[in-house]
């Protein structure tokens, strides 16, 4: 059986482009598993463009499924992971 995984970056894009706090990719990542998601997914860009490092620590505390990390593979980003 095919497994969802929840992409939450575009969240982030909408929160960056209000220039506010919501929407938040942490509650939306909350609310996908509620719905039965199993798995979050995230893009960390260098430039922290959407997804924040604060997010990043959120969901890394919050997420009861899997987490999935894409990111760059430079030294500063594998620390991070």
């Amino acid at each position: 059986m095919p497994r969802l995984s929840v992409n939450v970056d575009h969240v982030a894009t909408l929160r960056q482009a209000r220039g506010g706090t919501e929407p938040d990719p942490v509650t939306a990542a909350a609310l996908a598993e509620l719905a039965g998601a199993e798995g979050i997914i995230v893009h960390l860009r260098e430039d922290r463009r959407h997804i924040q490092d604060r997010d990043l620590r959120l969901l890394m505390e919050t997420v009861q499924t899997r987490l999935n990390l894409e990111m760059a593979a430079t030294e500063e980003m594998i620390g991070i992971a």
